[in-house]
């Protein structure tokens, strides 16, 4: 099999070297090579300044400079096959550049670090992680402050019950991986005929998916976010893996999508896969 490509981004702050070493320590399970991504943003240079492009160039260089001690680090103490590059980027935007350069790339994980933030911020302004989870087609795992890799022994899989088939050939072969127990929560305000009716539709693909470490289980809970929170902490889980879409108009305007919720409450890693339009 070939190697998988992984991209993590960096800022050079604590946080993001956080992704960095969190990524590179999933390493000893993979057959990977890295790409660790600096995005130089420009949006802070005048673009009336005589010298706009001495700055943009000391930049680039400040950027390759603290690139190249990065994988050299990294090398020092990657075991296996695992192999590490540093790229910097000239951009305004960070999202859209990690887009293109994911799918340019055939890159098959991006990670990067993830901040809470304030409700205002929230329902405004989005944040870096939750637009990269947004535009990229690529999974995202997003690193939380003070997380460590433990090796993924139980996983949460926030499901709605739509497209389970596809989402379990998506997630088992992860999971395969590291041997991780699937912990499939459904939260719902009540359970009703037609709850239960989907339940057992969803119990029998369960029942016939080629691994045996999968328990799918009911939660009843008005929050969402808030329940599978919970539900995490009494699994002691160590990742949450969700399915995502293109918000609406409406969605985005209310921020009414759960990832982007959990992306920011999160006390353990997520695991956000891009689902695809039904054709």
């Amino acid at each position: 099999m070939a190697a998988l490509k992984i991209l993590i981004l960096t800022d050079f702050s604590d946080l993001s070297r956080i992704a960095i070493n969190y990524g590179l320590k999933m390493a000893g399970k993979l057959e990977a090579e890295y790409t660790i991504l600096n995005v130089v943003r420009l949006d802070g240079v005048p673009k009336s300044h005589l010298k706009l492009k001495q700055i943009e160039r000391s930049l680039f260089a400040i950027a390759e400079e603290e690139g190249a001690k990065l994988v050299a680090e990294a090398n020092s103490t990657l075991k296996g096959k695992a192999k590490v590059s540093f790229k910097a980027v000239k951009s305004h935007t960070v999202a859209d550049t990690v887009r293109r350069f994911a799918e340019a790339n055939k890159i098959n994980l991006v990670i990067m670090g993830s901040r809470g933030a304030s409700k205002l911020k929230k329902a405004v302004l989005g944040g870096t992680t939750v637009s990269v989870i947004d535009i990229c087609n690529a999974p995202v795992l997003a690193i939380p402050e003070k997380a460590e890799f433990t090796n993924f022994k139980n996983v949460v899989y926030a499901s709605d019950l739509k497209n389970v088939q596809k989402e379990l050939d998506t997630i088992i072969p992860f999971a395969r991986v590291f041997d991780s127990t699937i912990h499939m929560v459904h939260v719902v305000e009540a359970i009703n005929k037609t709850v239960d009716t989907k339940r057992e539709e969803v119990q029998r693909l369960v029942d016939k998916a080629n691994y045996n470490k999968i328990k799918l289980e009911i939660v009843i809970d008005e929050d969402v976010p808030v329940a599978i929170d919970n539900y995490i902490k009494d699994k002691k889980a160590e990742l949450l893996t969700t399915f995502t879409h293109e918000l609406n108009l409406f969605e985005k305007i209310f921020a009414r999508s759960v990832t982007r919720k959990l992306a920011y409450q999160g006390t353990i890693p997520l695991l956000a896969f891009k689902r695809r339009p039904v054709k």
